[in-house]
């Protein structure tokens, strides 16, 4: 199949009508016009030959946080389901792949992700899956390979020209893996492989439980074997990083379509000529936000059109992948915290108290936080659909006492709706720090000193520095409040936080006058 220019590629990617069908429900109106935000999609575009719909780097967020409200993020699986069904319904023939990082965390409820994710991403019909390295880097292969195993063989997509789960040879005997895989789709053969990148493999060193090989060694092994098959296209798919990704292309250049991980979280808007080659370098971004589309046309003058595919709030839900997660939130609720493997573990700074303890002398300041969306967080969790109270990835910005950028509990930290309701919201001891022994004190059960009960007080109190914030030009290294603000109202969750914008709304002063 001929390679187009760069030029004419990027002619084609610049259409911009949105494809029929995924206009979300006029009633439920978002705040922004995601057409209008992010541009439409697919104009121009007849019904190619077939289409390759190409994600990557999944990083665990099978949906949103929706913290910011969903209409205003991007990605998900959900709005893949409805993204997919709309390509198929215009009779599109499609090649759908994906280039790993499903996962990017580890522990337990990382393991049960990754299952999920891995079920999600065959059930809406993909035939080429990379193995990427978090997801190897579990820890526990039996999790891996348990759901590599519960795939049914004949729909088992994941495919690997240099990693095999236990053996390169074993993980295909048992039905693991593939070397590489043969697709039909409109009349044409697709041959796809995939590799880890070298990064990855260095991780992996030692593991007896994975069979590595380098890159390059990989794909002498499988390139031969995929130019018998007589493909009309064949697609690399690398989980590395663009650099890697391009030097195997020169290697290899069998491969015209080279996908890759390890760029921008934001991918081009056009793909990349590889120079020296006649392949092209493409690229999806991270976190499931976007997938891209290549349509194949026999179309001398445009060959190939490309369009980054936003994932946002201009599709609909979809309900089968709507179902998978109500199915994974109701495991974690089963699995209970301990059975995640969620030890509460000490504060260095002490116990937590509860913001009702709080309250009984910071009335001032009581008031200002009961008016505030952070007397409702544990609430929100509750009232969603499904609900996410069990999720402690949601619990760690939503309750009180848990470390929110490792999602743990602390001792005397919420442990559950009924087990510790005065820990329920995101309360006075998530900024402030433990107020245990402050209380005690000031309630006269524990003697202490006047020095001693100012230590205490003191430790608490929190100080605004002039202009402090997170924006250009203002202060944030010696921001003392911003930093905590940011723990969760991070890039992710929050990605609108402008702290001089939002303080006003929980400004509130201590005893001393201070802002707290």
């Amino acid at each position: 199949m001929r390679i187009p220019t760069l030029a004419a590629i990027a002619l084609a990617a610049l259409g911009l009508l949105a494809i029929g069908g995924n206009a979300a429900d006029p009633a439920a109106k978002p705040k922004i016009d995601p057409i209008k935000a992010n541009g439409e999609i697919f104009v121009g575009w007849p019904k190619p030959e077939f289409a390759l719909v190409i994600s990557g780097e999944l990083d665990g967020y099978l949906e949103p946080c929706g913290c910011a409200g969903l209409e205003n993020q991007m990605g998900g699986l959900k709005r893949r389901e409805t993204l997919l069904k709309d390509l198929k319904a215009k009779g599109w023939p499609m090649v759908n792949l994906d280039m790993g990082g499903l996962v990017k965390r580890l522990g337990v409820q990382s393991e049960i992700k990754y299952r999920y994710a891995l079920e999600s991403l065959v059930d809406l019909g993909y035939q080429a899956i990379a193995l990427g390295g978090r997801e190897l880097g579990l820890g526990n292969i039996d999790a891996v390979s348990g759901a590599l195993m519960n795939i049914d063989p004949a729909k088992n997509p994941v495919v690997s020209a240099n990693v095999g789960i236990y053996g390169l040879e074993e993980s295909v005997e048992m039905g693991m893996t593939d070397r590489f895989r043969i697709i039909e789709a409109g009349g044409k053969r697709i041959g796809v492989t995939s590799v880890l990148g070298a990064k990855d493999q260095a991780a992996l060193a030692g593991r007896g439980d994975i069979a590595v090989i380098s890159a390059a060694a990989g794909l002498a092994q499988v390139a031969p074997l995929l130019a018998a098959e007589k493909c009309d296209l064949q697609v690399l798919m690398v989980h590395g990083d663009p650099a890697e990704a391009t030097a195997l292309a020169l290697q290899f250049p069998q491969f015209q379509i080279v996908a890759t991980t390890g760029g921008a979280e934001e991918p081009p808007k056009t793909p990349k000529a590889i120079p020296g080659s006649k392949s092209l370098l493409v690229e999806a971004g991270h976190k499931g936000m976007y997938v891209i589309v290549l349509g194949f046309y026999a179309d001398p003058k445009t060959p190939i059109r490309y369009q980054r595919v936003p994932l946002d709030a201009r599709f609909v839900e979809g309900t089968a992948m709507k179902e998978k997660l109500v199915a994974y939130q109701s495991e974690l609720e089963t699995m209970t915290l301990a059975g995640l493997g969620l030890k509460p573990v000490a504060h260095p700074d002490g116990e937590f108290a509860g913001s009702s303890a709080c309250a009984d002398c910071h009335t001032a300041a009581s008031e200002v936080f009961k008016k505030s969306p952070h007397a409702h967080a544990t609430d929100t969790l509750v009232k969603l659909d499904p609900p996410r109270h069990f999720d402690p990835e949601c619990l760690a910005c939503h309750v009180t006492g848990w470390r929110p950028e490792e999602y743990f509990p602390y001792k005397s930290g919420y442990l559950g709706l009924t087990e510790t309701p005065e820990m329920l919201q995101n309360g006075c001891e998530n900024c402030h720090g433990p107020a245990a022994d402050h209380v005690r004190v000031e309630n006269g059960e524990v003697d202490a000193t006047d020095q001693e009960k100012e230590a205490l007080r003191a430790a608490l109190r929190m100080n605004i520095v002039a202009n402090e914030g997170n924006k250009d030009g203002q202060v944030f290294e010696e921001g003392q409040v911003v930093k905590n603000c940011m723990r969760c109202h991070d890039l992710d969750n929050s990605p609108d936080f402008d702290f001089q914008k939002y303080w006003p709304a929980i400004k509130h002063v201590g005893k001393l006058g201070a802002e707290d």
